[in-house]
């Protein structure tokens, strides 16, 4: 039901990268800023995202998606390597190859990995999940050595703690599954019943490792063998939730079928009875998202989608037949929203850029867009994207309704990813809002309140308050530890 839009998605995506890298290209010589081709990375590994590889494609379209998905996968590495090589973007450059290897290579190496001789796979050589594991823990690694109480610094250690436990996890629970023994005494039962949590142990260290796939496998194969055992409906279950809200596949043969499944063959169930109430609020949703798709394929212009589809700029005017454009607003307004329910955040942002972007008559649309596009963006964790999102609200729409919002909610980022300073100056311009008004007008008022209160405190009495100790990675109890004393500890250069 996705397909039409993934693919007009898809390519609006790619048509950017392409303007963007002819931009500042002569001679063969590359003048592209490291700040452009940072972000370029980043469209790439989100232009990936994007693609949705259904189980329902024959085999050879499917590796056609997959070869795409991996070369902007391999891209985006090139292009963070070129970045790594600068202060201001090593340690970024380092962690966004890392997630990469951690998770999301991992789908185009499992099938391809098996189609290198096909034509026009051979430039794509076969990698092993320990392979993968092993450079995304390097690239981690650096990143902690760079900075290693920042943000990222965090998340890296975290990343890699997460990556050495899942992988001994895995092979605890494949020693535990093989040591099985067949028959029907006691002690037989008991090591099948070890065995077929061992294969749910398996899907779930798979799951916090982002490798979707093989977390998938092992669910489906502790239902196969083990049909009477009280974790079988859950992990058929498990199955259609990885195809639906990750790997974004509602085909008959991915994420529909495996609900199917789990409402046919446990009936009577907890997950059968979830199951079939998923089902009939999904079908409602996609059928309307499917709708909205259709009309506005009506009231596109065709060649003008075409030369977008080579590559070439189109302006927005082209794009949309005139005199439809406010219906055709209210189709991508539908579709973002029903995509949100969905939990397809990538393809509900991309709705929403549309509107940003290509229907731009609207002025509240577009100001509503904008705000989307944050709020997606934080709701699914990438709290850098949100800071750039809400950050392009108030450069494109300062007037909008949702400016308070944004200024709150970028403060509430800013601290998610450790930037202390900034996350109290957004806090104090989300109160000085209220102005001469009443802060009643202001939603979240108390609680920026309450934030400046607790940054504001210094209770070591050393004379840096409570977010600049934090920002350093100082302690706010001992006065001999604050910035001014990290700074003359410090190695000279």
């Amino acid at each position: 039901m996705a397909k039409k839009l993934l693919t007009v998605g898809i390519l609006n995506v790619l048509m950017v990268y392409v303007v963007v890298m002819l931009i500042g290209c002569a001679g063969g010589i590359s003048i592209v800023p490291l700040s452009i081709k940072i972000q370029n990375a980043d469209r790439k590994v989100e232009a990936a995202g994007m693609i949705a590889i259904s189980n329902d494609l024959e085999p050879e379209k499917r590796r056609e998606l997959l070869a795409d998905k991996r070369t902007l996968y391999d891209d985006a590495i090139a292009l963070y390597t070129e970045c790594a090589v600068t202060d201001k973007y090593n340690q970024r450059a380092h962690f966004r190859i890392a997630q990469i290897y951690k998770s999301p290579y991992h789908e185009v190496k499992l099938i391809l990995s098996d189609s290198t001789n096909k034509k026009g796979l051979s430039e794509f050589p076969a990698r092993t999940s320990d392979e993968l594991w092993d450079l995304s823990v390097e690239h981690y690694q650096t990143a902690v050595d760079l900075a290693p109480t920042g943000y990222l610094g965090s998340r890296s250690k975290g990343s890699i703690s997460d990556i050495r436990k899942s992988r001994n996890q895995i092979q605890e629970s494949l020693r535990v599954y093989r040591n099985q023994l067949s028959g029907d005494d006691d002690r037989a039962k008991q090591t099948q019943d070890a065995a077929a949590q061992a294969l749910y142990d398996i899907g779930e260290s798979y799951m916090k490792l982002g490798n979707y796939r093989e977390a998938i496998d092992s669910y489906e194969k502790l239902a196969a063998e083990f049909p009477d055992h009280e974790l079988a409906p859950r992990s058929q279950f498990k199955v259609g939730n990885v195809y639906f809200y990750k790997l974004y596949d509602y085909s008959n043969k991915g994420g529909w079928g495996a609900f199917v499944k789990v409402a046919q063959n446990y009936e009577g169930s907890f997950e059968s009875k979830q199951a079939e109430t998923l089902l009939k609020k999904s079908a409602h949703t996609l059928t309307g998202i499917k709708q909205d798709q259709d009309d506005i394929n009506k009231y596109t212009n065709k060649k003008a989608m075409a030369m977008r589809k080579m590559g070439r700029y189109v302006t927005p005017d082209k794009l949309y037949q005139m005199g439809f454009r406010d219906r055709i607003v209210q189709n991508y307004q539908n579709i973002a929203a029903g995509w949100q329910k969905m939990e397809n955040f990538p393809n509900s942002v991309f709705c929403y850029k549309e509107l940003a972007y290509n229907l731009r008559g609207n002025a509240f649309a577009v100001s509503d867009a904008l705000y989307q596009i944050g709020r997606l963006y934080q709701l699914d964790g990438q709290l850098e994207n949100a800071i750039s999102g809400y950050e392009t609200l108030f450069d494109r729409a300062p007037q909008s309704i949702w400016r308070d919002e944004c200024v709150y909610q970028q403060a509430v980022c800013y601290r998610g990813i450790r930037e202390f300073e900034l996350a109290y100056e957004g806090f104090k311009t989300y109160m000085s809002l209220a102005g001469s008004h009443s802060i009643e007008k202001l939603r979240y008022y108390r609680e920026a309140d309450q934030q400046v209160r607790q940054m504001e405190q210094d209770q070591d009495e050393d004379g840096f308050m409570f977010y600049q100790e934090q920002e350093d990675g100082t302690s706010d109890r001992d006065p001999d530890d604050n910035p001014d004393t990290k700074k003359e500890s410090e190695p000279q250069a």
